[in-house]
């Protein structure tokens, strides 16, 4: 790398940093030595773009070709902004204030800038992820990765001393984002734990509100014509905020029109005016909290990002959620800048320590550190959104967005799905793969990545059914990566991501289209709960489920979960959501449904699937001697009758013999070792995987 510093693209503000010449971050001044530049962009006399101070000026005199809250719109391909002569996406406008801020710290270090560490918020998609990137790159700058806001504030509070390991949950809310992240921070590394946040929601929203007070407490011609300038009010309401953090009351004088319109707002009717946005906030932490399982004990304090926690009304909001008051010691302001800048160094020591080892015996010496020894330098981020696809539900009726994986999933990671599909064996084959970002089942909720497209099937002798083994990967910006190999012949496709058809989301509101391989079928795990499952064999158990999971293609298999000993618990309804699978995976629990062995799953199996008219499975896992195993015995004959396959798999002092008796077959019937259990199910998947729906 050349230069590298870190940039905080935000919403209203943005800034940039170094890491200075004793291993510091600092923030680099604008060339009005103010420490952020105003995200907002407008075109001089001549056409050309101007950023920053300027540009707001603009805004605050009336000017209606002005561009703000871009980011709010970053991957939305339909968002377009009228500038001048031309049509500005966010991308493009973003790429202005990054190139402006890349010329700022030119002008301070006096040396070219050519690498950057970006931020953006945590709960960014993959699109707006994406579009942020080609951002940079139009702005000149090599983006070598996307840091997620809450992540750099806790590297930047990481580079202070402090004791050996800090719980922290930062609560960042930015001028459009609101985002929220449980922290590790550690001498040696900071972990991220899990996020959740509002793309949608931030400090606008209180200004929003705070127009609202002002205009309401005017005559109404003079509330019409102060409305009719949306750009003085915005800016004027963002005036009176800060005002308010500091007094009791504000005034607004404006001139508009020839008149004087003034307008006066306490701090108790804006903060009443906004209790509902904090009340969000709140709910989306306690969210995390459950989700993670830790409460406000298991926290060390709260650390505030972004200039809307300036706000007393915050503070007072965070020490009445967690007991104690706001973490200080960091500027809210400039906490996301210094942390990517300190990323940046990271990264530029990291290169040039393997340009030294690429090159040994040269007189590079040893990598002297960038970045102050003693601070953290491996940073474990996840991401906070779920990855999936478009499947059909455990009937085959309609098309549900299947979670393949789940959301607060480490980065770097990758997970590998099979795909059935029915070649025409001509060469000429295409396989499209809709990929989505959500974390319900609903279509119409989800944000569509693209239309992943597969090619370079081999030409073959006819039609033939094929496995594609997909993977799917999230790089260290949190970016979707997807490759693909077709399983018999182990060769490699072609993906390409195109762009999304224009009835998408609506194709997929109606039934699918049955045909070829892609039956849909139902699958239910039925595992013995009893006591002899404690410790070793229940793990074993779910890591035998997970395999199992993996080698399934949800897009049309649902998967569901029985756990069994003295009662009968279905645990989940037939799904194709990986994430609730693995959920659901992890709360077995032995002695949830007692200790002993007085019961069996075949009526429960039997009423789940007797009446569904696709391919039904069912495996049960035995460890031991049921206590009516005759009763069993004829229960399961029930399922077989109905078409039910019942596959059973025993280990430890099961009765193999009573294995036989539950199976559909003497084939599914398996007696294992316990760690052989991941295999054995393993091999189940994938049989039923490569069998389709025949």
């Amino acid at each position: 790398m050349d230069t590298a510093v870190g940039i905080d693209l935000g919403t209203t503000y943005s800034a940039v940093a170094w890491v200075n010449r004793e291993g510091d971050p600092e923030i680099i001044p604008n060339a009005h030595g103010e420490p952020l530049t105003a995200s907002v962009v407008t075109l001089d006399a001549g056409g050309r773009p101007v950023v920053g101070a300027e540009a707001k000026a603009d805004q605050a005199g009336g000017r209606a070709e002005v561009a703000h809250l871009f980011k709010r719109f970053m991957g939305n391909p339909a968002f377009r902004l009228a500038l001048g002569d031309r049509e500005w996406s966010p991308a493009d406008l973003s790429a202005l204030v990054l190139a402006r801020l890349k010329a700022q710290a030119e002008a301070a270090l006096g040396v070219p800038v050519t690498h950057a560490v970006v931020t953006v918020p945590e709960y960014f998609t993959h699109p707006e992820r994406a579009a942020t990137l080609e951002a940079g790159r139009r702005a000149g700058l090599n983006v070598p990765r996307l840091m997620s806001e809450p992540t750099a504030a806790a590297l930047a509070y990481g580079l202070r001393p402090g004791p050996d390991t800090r719980c922290l949950l930062v609560y960042d809310l930015g001028g459009g984002t609101f985002d929220i992240s449980l922290v590790e921070v550690g001498p040696d590394e900071i972990t991220v734990i899990a996020a959740e946040g509002d793309h949608e929601l931030g400090g606008r929203d209180w200004d929003d509100r705070l127009t609202g007070e002002m205009l309401s407490g005017l005559p109404p011609e003079d509330a019409e014509l102060l409305a009719a300038h949306p750009g003085v009010l915005l800016v004027e309401a963002e005036r009176l905020k800060q005002t308010l953090s500091a007094r009791r009351a504000a005034e607004a004088r404006l001139t508009l029109g020839g008149r004087t319109i003034k307008a006066v707002v306490t701090r108790q009717a804006f903060e009443a005016a906004c209790a509902d946005l904090l009340e969000q906030t709140g709910q989306l932490t306690v969210k995390l909290l459950e989700e993670t399982g830790l409460t406000w004990a298991d926290i060390h304090g709260v650390l505030p990002v972004g200039g809307s926690t300036r706000m007393p009304m915050v503070a007072r909001w965070i020490e009445h959620m967690s007991g104690r008051p706001p973490m200080g010691g960091i500027h809210p302001d400039h906490a996301v800048a210094l942390g990517a800048a300190a990323q940046a160094a990271i990264l530029l020591e990291a290169e040039a320590e393997q340009t030294r080892l690429r090159l040994p015996g040269s007189d590079l010496g040893e990598a002297r550190p960038i970045l102050r020894l003693g601070v953290p330098r491996q940073i474990k981020n996840v991401v906070a959104h779920s990855l999936g696809m478009i499947a059909e539900d455990a009937a085959g009726e309609r098309y549900v967005n299947s979670v393949l994986l789940p959301r607060n999933q480490r980065v770097p990671s990758n997970a590998t799905r099979p795909y059935q599909f029915r070649l025409k064996g001509d060469g000429g084959d295409t396989m499209e793969v809709f990929l989505t970002q959500g974390e319900t089942g609903d279509v119409r909720d989800c944000v569509y990545l693209g239309r992943y497209v597969v090619t370079g099937f081999p030409a073959a002798e006819g039609p033939r059914d094929a496995v594609i083994d997909v993977s799917y990967a999230y790089d260290d910006s949190a970016l979707v990566q997807v490759t693909a190999v077709e399983r018999v012949t182990g060769a490699p496709l072609v993906v390409n991501v195109e762009e999304l058809p224009a009835d998408v989301p609506e194709r997929f509101l109606q039934p699918p289209r049955r045909g070829g391989s892609r039956a849909a079928m139902t699958v239910y795990l039925a595992f013995d709960l009893s006591g002899s499952m404690a410790g070793s064999p229940l793990a074993e158990a779910q890591k035998a489920a997970r395999a199992f999971v993996s080698q399934l293609d949800l897009t049309t298999v649902a998967v569901g979960l029985i756990g069994f000993s003295d009662r009968v618990d279905v645990s989940l309804p037939a799904t194709n959501n990986a994430a609730d699978i693995e959920r659901a995976i992890r709360r077995f629990t032995v002695g949830s449904t007692g200790y002993g062995n007085a019961t069996h799953p075949f009526d429960d199996i039997h009423r789940l699937l007797a009446d569904t008219t696709h391919r039904r499975f069912s495996v049960v896992l035995a460890d031991g001697v049921w206590s009516e195993q005759s009763h069993a015995t004829g229960r399961a004959r029930r399922c077989h009758k109905a078409g039910i396959e019942i596959i059973a798999v025993g280990f430890g002092s099961a009765d193999q013999a009573f294995l036989r008796g539950i199976a559909s077959s003497t084939e599914q019937a398996m007696f294992t070792q316990l760690g052989s259990l991941s295999q054995v199910f393993g091999t189940i998947a994938r049989e039923i995987t490569e069998g389709g729906g025949h």
